[in-house]
């Protein structure tokens, strides 16, 4: 085993990951430091990928070459897409995963790397105050490097409640035992001055398949054909497809947890830490709306050959005692077998405002975040702050280019936009909402805008290169096709397909149909896309060029705000948090005013630092 490394990622959940796989496809020697084999690629709560802003996010990890994507559609075990009638820039895919044969993936995806070593075994102590780092772990081994990824998810100091019990874990296993949480990592973060907030998530139980009386359930089935994640042909044989089934609380369910809320720790106070706004626990759900009889409980298998069920939407920080009583009042699972109970979990994370675009610290160089430790929710956002991390940890190590995303050429660059210039106060997750230009960041276009850049950067296989040249040349062939052939359909005279496509949708069917004996569907449905949304694409083009000016306009890091006449001392305070990198991001905090931005403009117009 080597000692020194280009880069060291502590942790190796989705964010770490993703991390790991392109600090290693960006060339760096790479080091993986977690607790147990078991930690790659798990899957902590919910059996699922996708999701409606998520599955962007896995598209665009996807054109960049990373693995999330992949290993979801080798893993899979139903697939569907959801907002089928809409368009396409809020169309996406989701898909249950066999949360075995995920991690055995993600693991054996990561064991391909020649670059790639693993260690098992709690870091206790990181050494900051050099260009190259020293991390010491429990088992007693010093590793060195000269960029480090912490990738830690709800570790950090993580406490989990179930009821009156309180067990210090960063997650139960899957036979309920805690695991050891990270009080090393919250200390050394704390000395070297960075600030910590608590944050809250939580799981529902999990209940054995043949206990459940699946007759007064609805069924959920997948779509047929299956959509996928992955622009790449599938290498792996597609698993067996699986229902899901759905069943709701009713008012015997809502009278128990109102009977018992002071009981549940998200309500007597011993939580602190702020949770999940569009994820809330059950007990959440029944006391903010009380105009709700029911609530949607989706019934989830966790794999082919587990004998689980996943409840989704009951999450919880009951006891067990009172776990057993509302779950046992749902429909269905009135003689359920409970394999392991529900609990919230409090744990740190960091104000992302002191990171740079590239996640890497502010104030240290060489150290960069990703996942829950920068306050966000979910695996998606997680992977997608790891792909961006562990490139630029590689790049800073090797001296190469770094990978920087916006909020003009993705979603992800959307995601790390809000949490490093607004911050956050509860765990951030994505939503196509958030992003201003999402017709033009659709997930049927992330390997045109986004792989590109990952040709450049040197990050991008041979399979993925060839990928995109060939997709990229049919989508033009079909552009000119759809340009330049001319039909009559009425006395209006002959008009191009393109024409046809913009006078009304009815025509579409037949137009793609038309291309299908000769192109992917993917490429025919991109290329129809564009000419559907011509129209709004010019104009949105023309705000992304006048935002793309202000990110050019850079503001030096270290320059003194308080010494600007004209700025409020609430801006300056502001300001001197968040320490924007260019204009666009200063425009972006709250409380902003046009003539705060003048005053910005004429003192880096005027090259003043001071």
């Amino acid at each position: 085993m080597k000692k020194t490394y280009d880069v060291i990622i502590i942790g190796c959940g989705h964010a770490g990951a993703e991390a790991a796989a392109a600090s290693c496809r960006r060339g760096a020697k790479t080091l993986v430091i977690t607790k147990s084999e078991s930690d790659i690629g798990a899957m902590s709560c919910n059996p699922s990928i996708g999701g409606v802003g998520k599955s962007q996010l896995v598209a665009e990890i996807d054109a960049l070459d990373g693995i999330m994507g992949v290993a979801a559609d080798c893993a899979g075990i139903q697939f569907r897409t959801l907002n089928a009638s809409h368009g396409m820039a809020v169309r996406a895919v989701r898909a249950q995963i066999d949360r075995n044969e995920y991690h055995k993936i993600i693991k054996k995806m990561l064991s391909e790397y020649e670059s790639i070593d693993f260690v098992f075994s709690d870091v206790i102590d990181i050494d900051l105050n050099s260009d190259i780092k020293l991390i010491a772990c429990s088992n007693g081994d010093k590793y060195f490097s000269k960029s480090i990824v912490i990738t830690t998810g709800t570790f950090t100091r993580g406490l989990i409640y179930q009821g009156n019990k309180t067990i210090e874990s960063g997650r139960l296993d899957d036979f309920g035992k805690p695991q050891s949480n990270d009080k090393f990592i919250s200390n050394i973060l704390t000395r070297a001055g960075f600030s910590l907030m608590r944050l809250k998530t939580g799981t529902p139980a999990r209940i054995k398949q043949g206990s459940i009386d699946f007759s007064v359930c609805s069924i959920q089935s997948g779509d047929v054909p299956v959509p996928q994640f992955s622009m790449l042909p599938s290498k792996c044989k597609m698993l067996p497809q699986m229902v899901c089934h759905l069943t709701h609380t009713n008012e015997t369910t809502h009278e128990i947890i109102r009977e018992n809320i002071k009981s549940a720790p998200m309500y007597n106070g011993e939580i602190t830490g702020v949770g999940v706004r569009y994820c809330p626990s059950l007990e959440d759900k029944v006391m903010r709306f009380p105009h709700h009889n029911t609530h949607h409980v989706f019934l989830e298998p966790e794999g082919i050959n587990s004998d689980l069920i996943y409840p989704n939407g009951i999450s919880t920080s009951f006891g067990t005692d009172v776990q057993d009583k509302w779950i046992r009042s749902i429909p269905g699972l009135e003689n359920c077998e409970i394999s392991q109970y529900g609990y919230a979990i409090e744990y740190d994370a960091i104000d992302a405002r002191v990171l740079k675009k590239t996640l890497e610290a502010k104030d240290i160089n060489g150290l960069f975040f990703a996942g829950q430790i920068n306050g966000t929710s979910g695996y998606e956002e997680a992977a997608a702050q790891g792909i961006v991390a562990g490139a630029n940890a590689a790049a800073y190590a090797l001296g190469v280019a770094p990978l920087v995303l916006d909020r003009t050429n993705s979603y992800i660059g959307v995601l790390i936009d809000d949490i490093t210039t607004l911050g956050v106060d509860e765990p951030y997750r994505m939503f196509t909402a958030r992003s201003e230009y999402r017709l033009t960041v659709r997930s049927d276009n992330a390997t045109l805008r986004l792989t590109p850049l990952a040709i450049e950067l040197g990050m991008c296989s041979n399979a993925r290169r060839e990928y995109f040249e060939r997709h990229k040349s049919e989508i033009n062939e079909i552009k000119n096709a759809l340009n330049n052939t001319k039909i009559r359909r009425d006395d209006t005279g002959k008009k191009s397909l393109s024409d046809w496509i913009k006078i009304s949708d009815e025509h579409i069917p037949e137009i793609r149909e038309s291309f299908m004996q000769n192109y992917s569907e993917r490429a025919i449905d991109s290329a129809i896309t564009d000419v559907v949304y011509s129209g709004y694409i010019k104009r949105q083009m023309d705000d992304i060029n006048s935002y793309r000016r202000d990110l050019e306009l850079k503001i030096p890091l270290h320059i003194k705000y308080d010494k600007m006449p004209g700025l409020t001392n609430e801006l300056i305070e502001k300001l001197n948090k968040t320490r924007p990198e260019n204009m666009a991001s200063a425009a972006r905090i709250s409380g902003m005013t046009p003539a705060a931005l003048m005053v910005l403009l004429r003192m880096i117009k005027a090259g003043h630092d001071e």
